[in-house]
């Protein structure tokens, strides 16, 4: 009993070397919008639900449901539970999808259409047979090229670009600091601040002018990585390819009266983002990540 102690302790601490851990602030957790339907991950940028049958003994002709009955039964299941899902998010502070699909039938029919190519990741049998599957869909390529409003547009490269800020100019100081360091991306920390996710979020300063938006971006970056990434953790923001090895990291203030998936930033940030051709590059290919809390409110 004692040989085979010793050989379990032995064993445990081989595992614990082996087994990667997460030094403190490295467990990252998803940015999930949780609702009865089905779950929009915005960190990941998908949308997942799940279907279900459960087995028919038999059918009104009597005979019993065949395999790929039950799993057109449990596709119809998840394909419902993904458009009512996929209708709660947020397109702008003004539109959700649901919105559009209510007062579009060519719109809903898109909808309806994507959610038929709809990808299925997981299949699960239970024990008395119902059979479970996973449905998920991206919220870039086709979903985004088809969703995104149409003034979001390929944009041209940059060569120009001043913008005086709201108090009359930008200083000399920041115009030098501006030509030192070249950020390769933006990452706005709205921890602690209420505000949604969404797929079109606006940043403006603080006399609301707009500092990113539709305006900014070109369409094939907004289809193809969406016009941001959503992250729980400034560490997880800094680490992302998308921001690039030197983001440019910013504070936002608060969100703009009534529009909850907006953000104001201060007026000294917001010059020196206008300050320079390379932040418009990197704008316009939507290099920006937003850290907000988890769990956002529907």
């Amino acid at each position: 009993m004692k040989v085979k102690s010793i050989s379990l302790r032995i064993l445990l601490l081989v595992f614990a070397v082996m087994s990667p851990v997460a030094a403190p602030g490295e467990v990252y957790e998803a940015l999930n919008q949780v609702l009865v339907t089905g779950t929009i991950d915005w960190s990941e940028g998908i949308v997942r639900v799940i279907g279900v049958a459960a087995p028919v003994k038999k059918t009104p002709n009597g005979l019993s449901a065949s395999p790929s009955e039950i799993l057109d039964a449990a596709w119809r299941m998840a394909q419902s539970n993904l458009l009512d899902t996929t209708s709660a998010i947020q397109i702008n502070a003004d539109t959700r999808v649901g919105d559009r699909m209510a007062h579009s039938v060519a719109f809903r029919e898109g909808m309806v259409s994507l959610a038929k190519n709809a990808s299925i990741t997981g299949q699960e049998y239970l024990s008395d047979g119902t059979l479970k599957i996973t449905l998920v869909m991206s919220l870039t390529g086709g979903f985004a090229q088809f969703v995104l409003p149409k003034e979001i547009r390929q944009v041209e490269p940059v060569t120009t670009m001043m913008t005086k800020s709201p108090k009359g100019g930008i200083s000399s100081r920041l115009k030098e600091k501006s030509r030192d360091v070249r950020y390769s991306g933006l990452v706005i920390d709205a921890a602690g601040i209420d505000v949604k996710p969404s797929l079109v979020p606006v940043v403006v300063d603080e006399s609301g002018e707009v500092v990113y938006g539709p305006a900014f971006v070109s369409r094939e970056f907004a289809v193809s990585r969406g016009m941001c990434s959503f992250a729980t953790s400034l560490e997880k923001a800094r680490n992302d390819k998308q921001a690039g090895e030197n983001p440019l990291i910013v504070k936002a203030l608060r969100t703009p009266s009534g529009r909850t998936t907006d953000l104001v930033v201060s007026n000294t940030d917001a010059a020196q983002l206008r300050s320079s051709v390379v932040h418009l590059n990197f704008l316009k290919a939507c290099r920006v990540i937003i850290v907000m809390d988890q769990n956002p409110h529907p």
